[in-house]
C-alpha cells in the first residue's frame, strides 16, 4: 500500500548566492542540500544544487527521497 506522509522538518533556507555556505554546513552536520524548485504555482524540493527554476536552497536530513512534493501556491 502506498501512502503520503506530511511531516514537519526544521530546515535552514539559503539564497542561491549562499550555495558554498549551504554545502559546508550540510557537510558538517551530515545533511543534504536540496534545491527549492518552483514553476508557475508548483513547488518541490530536489536533492542537489540546481539554479534552474530554483527559489533557494534548504538543508535536510539524509535518507529522504530525491524529490519531495510541496504544497502549491494559492491562487493569486
Amino acid at each position: 500500500m502506498k501512502t503520503t506522509l506530511t511531516i514537519d522538518i526544521p530546515a535552514c533556507f539559503f539564497q542561491l548566492e549562499e550555495h558554498a555556505r549551504a554545502r559546508r554546513l550540510a557537510a558538517r552536520a551530515g545533511r543534504v542540500v536540496y534545491s527549492w524548485k518552483t514553476t508557475g504555482r508548483a513547488n518541490w524540493l530536489e536533492r542537489g544544487l540546481s539554479c534552474v527554476d530554483c527559489l533557494g536552497l534548504v538543508i535536510l536530513p539524509t535518507g529522504l527521497p530525491d524529490e519531495i512534493a510541496m504544497p502549491d501556491d494559492g491562487p493569486a
